[in-house]
């Protein structure tokens, strides 16, 4: 091979390996976040400080919360999950369960304007999962609060 050949490999090596380490940068420490499930006004269920890899996205850190106990169906055209039961809760009737993020600086719940799929869970997120009825003239949200 020519040199010019092998310096342009070897440069692209370089660069693939930067890219995958960067991907996945397991010296990085964990981060924290919670989340709640709230399967009713009187079933709260909270999952606090649980920590996970920088990087993980909300439906892994859900997954990693209730130690797997999720009931989920992959949609890849959204490259997202549609979360139909938790931790032994399933959405039935026209009941689901619906994604939420606690606002620090309103001091309130707001829904997700993505899926759990696409949420890259930073340090001390706190996120809410909810049975919620689809009623546009009576948006819920989350009871508890953090």
């Amino acid at each position: 091979m020519h040199k010019s050949g092998l310096a342009l490999l070897a440069l692209l090596l370089a660069v693939v390996a930067v890219a995958c380490d960067s991907d996945a940068d397991s010296s990085a420490p964990p981060i924290t976040a919670s989340v709640l499930v709230e399967v009713s006004d009187t079933d709260a269920r909270w999952f606090r400080d649980v920590e996970v890899p920088k990087g993980t996205d909300g439906y892994e850190f859900l997954e990693a919360a209730v130690d797997g106990e999720l009931v989920a169906e992959w949609y890849p055209e959204f490259r997202s999950h549609f979360v139909t039961g938790i931790d032994g809760a399933a959405a039935d009737g026209t009941a689901f369960w619906g994604f939420f993020l606690w606002n620090e600086s309103t001091s309130g719940w707001e829904p997700s304007t993505i899926g759990a799929d696409l949420l890259s869970v930073k340090q001390d997120h706190v996120m809410g999962w909810t049975l919620v009825e689809f009623d546009p003239d009576n948006p819920q949200l989350p009871m508890s609060t953090p």
